[in-house]
Parts: C-alpha cells; sequence; structure tokens
C-alpha cells in the first residue's frame, strides 16, 4: 500500500507538474521535488504509525512527481541537438542505475543499524542533491526559466502560440503518445514482474534460470540504453528504430510462447529482448521532443509519463490474473500484442 500510494501520487501529479514547470521554470521544480522528497522520506523514520507513513508516501509522490517534465525540459534546453540522444540515453541509464542501487543500499542500512537510519539517510541524499543543484544549477538550462505570468499569454516571446494544455494533450499527436508510454510500461512491467513464474510454468525451467534470464534481460536493457542513445544521434531516423524494435520484441515473445526453448536459449533470447527494448528508450523519448511545441516541454513529459504510470499499475493485475487462471502463455501472447500495438502507433504518428 505505500507503494501503492506514492505511484498514485506521481500519477496524479505529473500533469499539473508539467504545466507548474512550463509556467516557473524547471529548476525550481526540480530543487522543490528532490526536497520534498526527501524531507518525506526522512520523516519516515520519525512516523509513529504506518497510517503517517501512508501519508508521507502520497506527499513523496506528488514530489516525484516532478522529474520527468522538469528533467526532460532541463535536457532539451541544456544539451545540443546533435547530443540530445545521448543525453536522453545517459539520462534514462542513470535512473535505471539508481533503481539498481538503491535496494541494496537499503537493505545494508536496515542491516548494520535499523530501518529508521536508512529512511533518514536516504532522505537526505535527495536534499543534498536539491542544495548541489540550487547552487551550482546555472549549468542547466531552462528555457521557461522566470516566465512566470508571462508563460500563460497567448504569445510567447518569439511570437509563436503557446498551445492551452487542453489543446495539447487532446491533439491526436498526444494521445498517441500517451499510448505509447502506456503500452511500452505494460511490456517492461510484465517482463519483470511475471517472467519468471511464466518461464518456469510454459518452458519448464528452473527458477534459478528463469531469474538469471529476467537479470540478463535487466542488464542488455541498460546497456541498450546507453547504444540507444548513439543510434538516435548518429541515425536519426527515431521512428524507423523503434519499428524494429518493436519487431525483434515482438518474434521473441512469440518464440518463447510457442517453442520448446532450453534454459540457454531463454536466457539468449531475454537478453536480445532486453537490449532492443533499451535501444526503443532514447528512440521513444525523441520522437516526443520532436512533437513538443516551444515552452511545452514540461507539460508533454508530463502527460506522456502519466501513461507510464497508469501502465504501471494495469499491468500487475492484468498478468497476474493470467497466472492465477493457468494462462502463464498468455503473458508471452500479449506482450507480442504490444509489440505490434506499438508499430501501429509509431506508423499512424509517422503519417
Amino acid at each position: 500500500l505505500i507503494l501503492t500510494l506514492f505511484a498514485l501520487g506521481t500519477g496524479l501529479a505529473q500533469i499539473p507538474a508539467g504545466i507548474l514547470v512550463d509556467r516557473f521554470g524547471a529548476r525550481p521544480m526540480l530543487v522543490g521535488g528532490l526536497i520534498v522528497v526527501g524531507g518525506t522520506i526522512a520523516a519516515m523514520s520519525l512516523a509513529p504509525s504506518v497510517e503517517v507513513i501512508y501519508v508521507l508516501a502520497a506527499i513523496a509522490g506528488i514530489g516525484n512527481s516532478v522529474f520527468h517534465p522538469a528533467d526532460y525540459a532541463i535536457l532539451n534546453s541544456s544539451i545540443d541537438g546533435e547530443r540530445m540522444g545521448k543525453a536522453f540515453g545517459f539520462h534514462t541509464f542513470s535512473g535505471h542505475l539508481g533503481g539498481a542501487v538503491a535496494p541494496a543500499t537499503i537493505i545494508f542500512l536496515t542491516a548494520a543499524y535499523d530501518w529508521r537510519l536508512a529512511m533518514i539517510v536516504t532522505g537526505l541524499v535527495a536534499i543534498a542533491a536539491a542544495a548541489i543543484i540550487a547552487v551550482q544549477g546555472g549549468v542547466l538550462m531552462d528555457e521557461n526559466q522566470g516566465a512566470g505570468e508571462e508563460a500563460d499569454a497567448d504569445e510567447s516571446t518569439d511570437g509563436e502560440a503557446r498551445p492551452s494544455t487542453m489543446s495539447l494533450i487532446l491533439s491526436k499527436s498526444m494521445l498517441l503518445f500517451f499510448l505509447f508510454f502506456l503500452i511500452a510500461s505494460m511490456t517492461s512491467s510484465g517482463v519483470t514482474s511475471f517472467s519468471v513464474v511464466a518461464l518456469v510454468n510454459i518452458q519448464g525451467v528452473t527458477l534459478a534460470g528463469a531469474s538469471s534470464a529476467l537479470t540478463s534481460f535487466l542488464f542488455a536493457s541498460a546497456i541498450g540504453i546507453l547504444l540507444g542513445g548513439v543510434i538516435a544521434d548518429r541515425y536519426g531516423k527515431h521512428d524507423e528504430t523503434a519499428i524494429a524494435a518493436f519487431i525483434l520484441s515482438g518474434i521473441i515473445f512469440l518464440i518463447v510462447a510457442q517453442a520448446d526453448l532450453g534454459t540457454a536459449m531463454v536466457i539468449g533470447l531475454f537478453t536480445l529482448a532486453g537490449l532492443v527494448q533499451g535501444i526503443l528508450r532514447p528512440a521513444r523519448d525523441m520522437m516526443v521532443r520532436a512533437m513538443a511545441p516551444k515552452g511545452a516541454m514540461g507539460r508533454v513529459f508530463g502527460y506522456v509519463s502519466t501513461g507510464i504510470a497508469i501502465g504501471s499499475g494495469i499491468a500487475p493485475v492484468l498478468f497476474g490474473f493470467m497466472v492465477d487462471q493457468g494462462l502463464s502463455v498468455w503473458i508471452f501472447w500479449l506482450l507480442a500484442v504490444f509489440s505490434a500495438l506499438g508499430i501501429g502507433i509509431v506508423l499512424v504518428q509517422k503519417r
């Protein structure tokens, strides 16, 4: 419930966070979000009951909501266009790295001391990051910094009309990318949450073998993200990269659903699937960047990132139900269907 409330707070607040980023600038929102997240996590160490932690988790989720809109707005303004793919790729990779390091760090601190100290240390790390950005943040450019009320004007400073939030999120392009992010999120959530039990059920591999396949998928995905950033800058045709990644992923999921595979083959296929799923990430972000109007980067990434939150919420319920009903093979069939839908969305968006 703690994790659900955190995710719910993030999902509900991402669109408002994007609006605030476009209006007041990304840097102050980023610093504020880090302070809120760090402060609430540190405050959990003082909680007298779990009910207080529930409230703090929801508040932390609201603070967490600013990161996607603020980060991408800063990257878009700070990085030269010829290196944007690598910047997006490294940004996403660093997030995966932090996610991998955090559990081991928390478990170590809890085992060595106690969980309350672990929460305090974690919160202070976020507050320290906020202080560094506040003091040294001048290197981070932000086209909306200090815009204030002017960001709500009908005309931007360069004479281009600023689209309203409603017209933006209800546009065909935005709706397609929202669906794109939702499908991509359900795919990754399905693999990370339920591929192990599904492989044990339908392929007859051991639990250790299935876990090794998932580990290989995750490591290859991280490498693929960095590789995808280089491909995005050098090749440039992001829609073709995304289509190729979806095709390869879909074929792999169909093979796993249909064929009788050994452990080594399963690990090899999952490694390849992780690599192409990683390559997809920078291409996806670059397509969204190309579609975003000037001055609306925060709202655009806040909106499409809400698709990630919704997809991450739907997938466990859907795939868990399939496992409970003895339909584990349908997990991979459905992942292949998601890949086909991703191809369709990219083709429609390209037209």
